[in-house]
């Protein structure tokens, strides 16, 4: 009986998309994949090329983001869907593994709460009502697995559909966690641009290979929260473990979170 499992790969510069490629259309030969994938590099890059500069928003727990107001969600659905979707379909079409490239407007695949985003400016916290940013709330479980097996991949980019039907940015990493969960996956595995959970995020030689998600959200930082996060909600919607790697490195170069 084939496995499943929902393979997460970043967006970042990092990211080395051929090696993603390499790994999906290896596991995908013989188990039921899905790919997600982030696009933050290539929208920083098209919004400098067309003159939108980026904005960060600061939450009143500190986390960082970036300002989705609409013309960045045009630009955010430029990359993701245009360039990152484009090329991880070609990709794996070149390794003979089917890929449909799919968002989650495709068919009201994802939908999505729109979040009240406030972001402290100053000594003041002002909620950004231009802010288009969501939290998804349901998969469309029917339409997605028409396109899931052995040998065939959805490709997903990480837009919603809101309850309003408006288009939403929604984060890369819940969206494959609520994808996992959705489909009954054995594992989510994350793909970053560094081998897994550090103790010490300068050092690579502190590795944790092996934890529980208390002792992973206790070690998290910076952008790693996030992927904790989204590692809680997989864990505790039924997904037996989340991998979180390097997509180029070894295979050992891993942490395994369980609950």
């Amino acid at each position: 009986m084939p496995l499943r499992a929902v393979i997460k790969a970043g967006g970042s510069k990092g990211i080395d998309r051929d090696a993603v490629a390499d790994l999906v259309a290896d596991v995908a030969r013989s188990d039921e994949i899905v790919l997600v994938h982030g696009a933050s590099g290539e929208t920083d890059r098209l919004a400098e090329a067309l003159d939108h500069p980026q904005e960060k928003v600061i939450s009143p727990s500190g986390h960082e983001s970036r300002r989705t107001d609409r013309r960045t969600l045009e630009i955010f659905a430029m990359a993701a869907l245009g360039v990152e979707n484009f090329l991880y379909v070609e990709k794996l079409q070149q390794r003979g593994i089917d890929a449909v490239g799919l968002s989650g407007l495709s068919g009201r695949l994802l939908v999505a709460r729109k979040k009240d985003v406030r972001s402290v400016l100053g000594s003041k916290t002002v909620l950004l009502r231009d802010d288009y940013t969501g939290k998804v709330e349901a998969v469309n479980l029917p339409l997605l697995t028409q396109f899931i097996g052995p040998g065939r991949v959805p490709v997903v980019a990480p837009l919603a559909l809101s309850t309003e039907n408006e288009a939403l940015n929604v984060d890369g990493d819940r969206v494959a966690a609520a994808i996992a969960v959705a489909i009954d996956a054995d594992a989510l595995i994350i793909l970053t641009s560094v081998p897994g959970l550090l103790r010490d995020i300068a050092d690579p030689r502190t590795l944790v290979p092996e934890t529980t998600l208390a002792e992973a959200e206790s070690l998290a930082e910076g952008r790693m929260k996030v992927k904790i996060l989204a590692a809680r909600e997989a864990l505790e919607g039924g997904v037996d473990e989340v991998v979180i790697r390097s997509a180029s490195a070894d295979l050992g170069m891993r942490t395994v979170i369980r609950s």
